[in-house]
Order: structure tokens, then sequence, then C-alpha cells
């Protein structure tokens, strides 16, 4: 008999661990984590700057993950889809639990579809305390066919976390 009760308090206790730890110990999606990081997926406003005056030139839409382990993907409707592949790059955390980098690259194309070079992209970026916005001070490059650096840019972009 005391080794039946027993048995079930502790059948009893493990189920309870089983259901109610995962929220316990934080795992899945509804943890606080993914609101202390850049990890997740976003929608940006992306505005290009004149590099000397700050002037805006022109704004767009675009979207950013930030993939667990430090990679990320980005696309952009900056030109048409038929003018650039996706872009593919690497974030880390900098000093301050708020602060953050990343770097990314995608290939350009001419309107005959011929190879113009690529991209690169990098950015500093502000997490706000919210979790869900975040801002960013970029620079890019911008390589012809054969990798030589032919021109640099500015921009800025504020997001959202897509929930």
């Amino acid at each position: 008999m005391k080794n039946t009760l027993v048995k079930s308090i502790g059948g009893a206790a493990l189920v309870l661990f089983l259901v109610g730890g995962t929220q316990m110990f934080g795992f899945g999606q509804d943890s606080d984590e993914h609101q202390r990081s850049i990890q997740g997926a976003w929608r940006t406003t992306v505005t290009i700057h004149n590099c000397q005056s700050g002037a805006p030139i022109t704004t767009f839409p675009g979207l950013q993950t930030f993939n667990e382990g430090g990679t990320l993907a980005e696309i952009a409707t900056g030109g048409p889809p038929s003018s650039r592949t996706p872009g593919h790059g690497v974030w880390k955390r900098e000093h301050g639990s708020q602060n953050y980098s990343f770097v990314f690259m995608f290939d350009r194309f001419n309107p005959d579809g011929t190879y113009a070079g690529s991209q690169k992209v990098r950015g500093a970026v502000v997490l706000e305390a919210s979790g869900d916005e975040l801002t960013v001070v970029a620079t890019t490059e911008l390589f012809n066919p054969a990798g030589q650096l032919i021109a640099t840019g500015c921009s800025t972009a504020t997001a959202t976390r897509i929930e």
C-alpha cells in the first residue's frame, strides 16, 4: 500500500514537471529569451542616405531573419526582384545587452540579367527595451564582377519583430 502511494505521488509529480516544467525552464517560443535578442524575424523599413549630407534618398520595406547560431537572411524591395539575390550573412551580440552587429552580402544583376557584382552591408543594431523594435545604422560597399570596390553608401533602418 505504501509503495503504491509513493509510486502514484511520484508519477503525478513527473507529469506535473513534464507539463509545467517547459514554462518553468523557458523551453518553447514563448520564453522571454527572444525578447532580449534580435533572434527572430523582422519587418524592416530601410532609408538610403547621402553619406555627406545625411539627406534621405529613398525608403523601402524589407525582411530580415536573425537565426539561432548567428546567421541571417534578408530581402528588400529597393529594386526589382530580378536585380538581386536574397542576402545572407552573420550577426553577433556586441558590448551591452541591446547592441548587435551584422554583415550580409547579396549578388546584383543588370537589367539584361548579366552579373553586375555583389553588395556587402555592415550594420550596427540597437534593440529597444521592449524587445519588439530595433534601429540600424549601416554602410554599404558595391563590388563589380571582378570583386573590385566601385561605390559605397549609407543607410538607416527601423524594424518591428514579426510575431
